[in-house]
């Protein structure tokens, strides 16, 4: 189902929702996908999430999956999707971010996933388990000062898929916290591509979401002798995004260079990110 025609099947459910006995025919046989449209119609948004939820637990079809992804994209445009779920983080946990990528490097296109975020206790463990039972995540992430905490796994067969996954999160004393979490269907296209070692293209994607942050454009140099990949070299750039390399003050030598195209949402209190991103090796006459 398109966006268009599922904006309409809703417009016409909201004309319905205006008529007492029209409601009640419409919902006298109600099922999980019926009920999530109802409570989004109704503004009650976290009710439509959770229906949602239940409905992926109920291993849907592939026309009901499709139908999913495209309300949970309609969901998100109320703002951005902080009205999606209202589980608050614990207050050993000040924040959380999931970050899918989608990573071009030279012929190949190497889907990654990443999970982030600060605690005031030592993370112990973090599991991502795409439901009912594909582990994507489960380890301790690597610790840094400030209580920053980061996990990756860097090599999957294939993008991280729409639907419903299982975030939980251990730390020091026993405590833990677990959550659903939804994500949308990754971009079938890659929108950024290398023109030459100094520019790229971006292709539009559609409309932007007005609730939503600007698009981010970020920028990476490395040293391809460190195996740190601490850049040598960043930044960052919202609003009009530059297809060129700015001039740069870096020694002689190779370098690998990283531009990616970041867009974020959230569902309530964690930030989720699509990227996709370029990357190529570079010597200094090309920066």
């Amino acid at each position: 189902m398109s966006k268009l025609s599922l904006t309409c099947s809703l417009l016409l459910l909201q004309s319905a929702l205006m008529v007492p006995t029209a409601t009640a025919k419409w919902f006298m046989n109600q099922d999980l996908f019926t009920v999530a449209h109802q409570k989004l119609l109704e503004g009650k948004t976290n009710e439509s999430f959770g229906s949602m939820v239940q409905a992926w637990q109920q291993s849907p079809s592939a026309e009901q999956q499709n139908n999913l992804n495209e309300l949970l994209q309609l969901a998100i445009t109320e703002d951005c999707g902080h009205s999606l779920d209202r589980t608050a983080l614990p207050s050993w946990l000040t924040s959380v971010v999931i970050q899918r990528e989608m990573v071009q490097n030279q012929n190949q296109i190497l889907p990654r996933l990443a999970i982030n975020g600060t605690a005031e206790r030592r993370i112990t463990e973090i599991k991502f388990i795409h439901w009912p039972d594909q582990v994507i995540l489960s380890a301790t992430p690597k610790l840094n000062n400030g209580g920053y905490f980061s996990l990756e796994t860097r090599r999957l067969e294939k993008a991280s898929s729409e639907g419903l996954y299982q975030l939980v999160i251990n730390g020091d004393g026993d405590v833990s916290f677990k959550t659903w979490v939804l994500l949308t269907r990754p971009q079938s296209k890659q929108r950024i591509g290398w023109i030459d070692s100094r520019s790229w293209r971006i292709e539009r994607n559609g409309l932007p979401d007005r609730a939503c942050p600007s698009p981010v454009l970020s920028m990476n140099v490395y040293d391809l002798e460190d195996t740190s990949w601490t850049p040598l070299w960043t930044e960052n750039v919202d609003g009009k995004l530059p297809t060129t390399l700015p001039k740069l003050d870096l020694p002689d030598g190779r370098y690998w260079l990283s531009v990616g195209v970041i867009e974020s949402r959230w569902q309530g209190e964690i930030g989720i990110l699509d990227i996709q991103s370029i990357t190529r090796p570079v010597d200094h006459s090309g920066l």
